[in-house]
């Protein structure tokens, strides 16, 4: 799979209640980037929120949505339990790169609930909080093995793909 301008970028729980302190700030900085890299890029930006009673609900500072960005509120685990972002990442077309602090839970799910579907995932692994004690390349290839539309990529990996297809596309 390589990049698709169609893409949308799904901003899983980026909430105050998720970020698990001064450990996850390189992923806090890394989720950062990617809103900012897909904004650029004029990507679809879809936020699905959680809404457990008694947590800090607010967006992370610097991951809040725009006006022009819809906020899906998930009722299980996955982003799909939302039916109006399941009709969203269909009318995306495009693969779903997801990023979050979850990668044991939310992030999983809604990849697995994408390969349902059979729309493409990209979890953008230096995106994504995956637990102290978890090897994040072992889950990546459990979830590689499971998820047939699935690509496990960093930052880095995805938005070259797309500047060395820009500079190709423009060549003489």
């Amino acid at each position: 799979m390589t990049y698709d301008p169609r893409a949308a970028l799904v901003c899983l729980d980026l909430q105050r209640y998720r970020h698990g302190g001064p450990s996850a700030d390189p992923v806090l900085a890394a989720c950062r980037r990617a809103l900012d890299d897909a904004r650029r890029r004029g990507w679809p930006v879809l936020h699905v929120h959680a809404r457990p009673p008694g947590a800090d609900l607010r967006p992370l500072p610097g991951l809040e949505p725009r006006p022009s960005e819809p906020v899906f509120l998930r009722r299980g685990p996955s982003a799909f339990s939302n039916s109006a972002f399941a009709q969203a990442a269909h009318a995306s077309g495009g693969p779903l790169a997801l990023i979050g602090f979850a990668m044991l839970d939310t992030v999983l799910a809604t990849a697995f609930a994408a390969a349902d579907r059979d729309l493409e995932t990209q979890v953008i692994l230096d995106a994504v909080g995956v637990g102290t004690g978890v090897d994040p390349h072992a889950l990546s290839a459990t979830f590689l093995a499971l998820a047939p539309h699935g690509r496990a990529v960093t930052l880095k990996d995805l938005f070259q793909e797309e500047a060395e297809r820009f500079a190709a596309a423009n060549l003489p």
